[in-house]
């Protein structure tokens, strides 16, 4: 994969992936710090330079907060996300987009990255996700499990391409519930999908426990019992080719770390282990 070229003095920015097409571009920099022992001072290298994050749509809260948190701890920082569909995010890698870390909601995708050559080292696991329903405001319908779904005209689940599809498709099928085709609409990550419900599209949706949280008032949430749910792992690692290896590994070690670890279990997430 060819060197990804990065530009400086650029504002941090969310960017959502959308129909497949997304680059940001993220610029960073990082104190420097000293130790001394036996009469010799060492320096630590100090962090400069940009990176890329490209994540998953169900950590744009979190990854939000804490790339504003790392950027305090370290003034003059700045981190930009690239937010979407795992499966997605794989595929802009994998044509060359820039990308420096990529954070997978799934081990899948991230293992067809490391197929492809485009992770460097091992991947760490830094946060686990569950499933959940989201219903129209009142619940209308009744619904109160997976297998009430089929009191609904209009189901929203994310595309099987999308690990939260993937998710709830394992979760259908482990518990016997078949939603006839007809009465389905997909969403290209979990943020489209959660919209269907929110907009009055869809009767019910099944996205992450994450997002259902963030719903409001503009629906409701029914919880799946651990034993009729899932769980996916959410997988990070730093790609071939980036220019700024160290501030990219600074990143997932700030996110693995216990302030990383704070914010996304006070979010919903499990964690990792």
């Amino acid at each position: 994969m060819s060197t990804r070229p990065h530009r400086a003095q650029r504002q941090r920015r969310l960017i959502v992936l959308t129909a497949g097409t997304a680059v940001a571009v993220a610029a960073t920099a990082c104190g420097s710090s000293s130790s001394s022992s036996g009469g010799t001072t060492t320096t630590k290298p100090r962090l400069t330079g940009s990176i890329i994050v490209s994540a998953a749509s169900s950590l744009t809260g979190t990854f939000g907060q804490l790339g504003s948190r790392f950027e305090s701890a370290h003034p003059g920082t700045t981190i930009t996300f690239n937010l979407g569909s795992s499966g997605a995010l794989v595929t802009q890698i994998q044509q060359g987009a820039p990308a420096d870390v990529f954070a997978s909601a799934s081990t899948k995708d991230m293992t067809t990255a490391q197929s492809s050559g485009d992770i460097v080292g091992k991947p760490v696991i830094f946060a686990r996700n569950t499933l959940e329903i989201v219903v129209k405001p009142g619940n209308p319908l009744g619904i109160t499990s997976l297998a009430d779904l089929n009191k609904a005209s209009v189901v929203a689940l994310c595309v099987s391409s999308a690990p939260c599809g993937a998710a709830a498709d394992t979760d259908l099928q482990e518990n016997g519930i078949t939603i006839p085709t007809s009465k389905v609409t997909l969403g290209t990550d979990v943020k489209s999908t959660l919209q269907q419900v929110t907009s009055g599209d869809a009767d019910a949706a099944i996205v992450y426990v994450t997002d259902a949280r963030t719903v409001g008032g503009a629906g409701q949430r029914v919880s799946i019992p651990a034993v009729h749910n899932v769980t996916t792992s959410y997988a990070m690692g730093l790609v071939k080719g980036t220019t700024n290896a160290a501030l990219g590994r600074a990143w997932i070690a700030y996110t693995i770390g216990a302030e990383g670890q704070r914010v996304l279990q006070a979010a919903g997430f499990l964690p990792p282990h």
